[in-house]
């Protein structure tokens, strides 16, 4: 049986390989026809990508931004970045628990123990950090080496970033259809967004300073 790092990259490189098949038909491409060579990769390539490259750094908006030109409807390209960020979420938890305890082990031989969430204060960092600014990946591991449970990790962190990717799926199917109907409407969606989760953050913050 596969060891889980292995399994990691194993499933690492199926997706490189996918993207890998489209990448002699972007040779001397100018970025204008960026849209050309994203179209070329076969869907499951760009999917297993979107999964697992977050993971290890990559900004998830790019993959936000790009899914319009690989798949053919606006729906199914919200549904797949829905998806695939669900997936990406969770696997970013279970690696982070993965190295937690080795971590914790080193970090409380020096004195410097994991400091971990309460039961009843978990949620509400699970939804600050989904709706700040910090990277993807560093939210991820925030919360996953904090001890947040994963159903609330799930539950309460997929809708918040979800509001984000719909802003951003739709502004990138603007920039492959060419239609400014669809930045208006992903700008509108991504603002709206925005305020909404800022005024969460301040009310959180604000419960929080009175508890």
């Amino acid at each position: 049986m596969l060891s889980p790092w292995r399994l990691w990259l194993a499933l690492l490189l199926v997706g490189a390989t996918g993207i890998a098949v489209a990448a002699p038909d972007a040779a001397g491409l100018p970025i204008a026809h960026l849209d050309v060579w994203l179209r070329a990769i076969p869907g499951w390539g760009f999917v297993l990508a979107f999964v697992l490259l977050p993971a290890l750094g990559v900004p998830m908006s790019l993959f936000y931004l790009s899914v319009g030109a690989v798949f053919p409807t606006p729906a199914l390209s919200l549904a797949v970045a829905w998806a695939c960020m669900a997936l990406n979420m969770a696997l970013s938890y279970w690696v982070a628990r993965w190295l937690a305890r080795p971590m914790d082990r080193l970090l409380r031989k020096r004195g410097y123990p994991l400091p971990h969430l309460s039961d009843g204060t978990q949620w509400r960092a699970i939804v600050l950090l989904r709706a700040s600014p910090l990277p993807w990946l560093m939210q991820s591991w925030l919360l996953a080496l904090g001890g947040a449970r994963f159903l609330p990790y799930m539950a309460y962190g997929v809708p918040v970033q979800a509001l984000v990717a719909a802003g951003l799926v739709l502004m990138g199917e603007s920039l492959f259809r060419g239609s400014f109907g669809w930045l208006a409407l992903g700008v509108s969606v991504l603002m709206l967004a925005q305020a909404a989760l800022a005024l969460l953050r301040h009310r959180l913050r604000g419960d929080a300073g009175t508890v």
